[in-house]
């Protein structure tokens, strides 16, 4: 059993869905844990925040979809809280208050591994953390990247974003434990 295996293998699962890239043509199999404990790092490609600002969350559009879990992969020598703030600031233009984890998304690919592949195969995990929203800096989000636009949308009509179950339920998780958020 690999190391991931075993990992995994302690863990309960909050949902499980079929996703697919469009814009790369694969599909995977997403299970959402909640888990205060960090996985193997071999296996960690991604750092993704949920950021709450009062009674709203950060959204992020890009040409497939609207989420809420902005994000993206470590570079070389980048601690996981560095890529997290890194990326946030590129994608959305916010600073964060610190951060706590809330869990991991597990990928398995469900195609074929393609050609100069250069990441973990057949399985792969995004961390997820969440925070509260602290300084927008105008001109800090990047306008030639893969996302469109950023902005903070009312939780109280998140039904309309048709979000997966898995950012629903890290939604719900990050309203409990994030410090400052008023949960009504």
């Amino acid at each position: 059993m690999t190391d991931l295996a075993s990992f995994l293998a302690q863990q309960l699962p909050m949902t499980t869905e079929t996703v697919t890239w469009q814009s790369i043509n694969m599909q995977f199999h997403v299970t959402s844990y909640l888990n205060h404990e960090l996985p193997p790092l071999a296996y960690i490609t991604s750092v993704r925040g949920l950021i709450l600002r009062g009674d709203q969350v950060l959204a992020v559009r890009d040409p497939e979809s609207v989420h809420i879990l902005p994000g993206g992969r470590r570079e070389q020598g980048e601690t996981l809280l560095q890529t997290l703030e890194r990326e946030l600031l590129e994608e959305t233009g916010w600073t964060i208050h610190p951060p706590y984890l809330l869990g991991f998304l597990h990928f398995h690919h469900l195609t074929p591994k393609p050609a100069n592949y250069l990441y973990p195969y057949a399985d792969f995990l995004q961390l997820v953390y969440t925070a509260q929203a602290h300084t927008y800096i105008p001109g800090a989000r990047r306008t030639d990247d893969y996302e469109l636009d950023a902005f903070l949308y009312s939780i109280a009509d998140i039904a309309t974003l048709h979000l997966t179950q898995g950012e629903l339920a890290y939604l719900a998780a990050a309203q409990a434990v994030t410090p400052g958020y008023e949960v009504s």
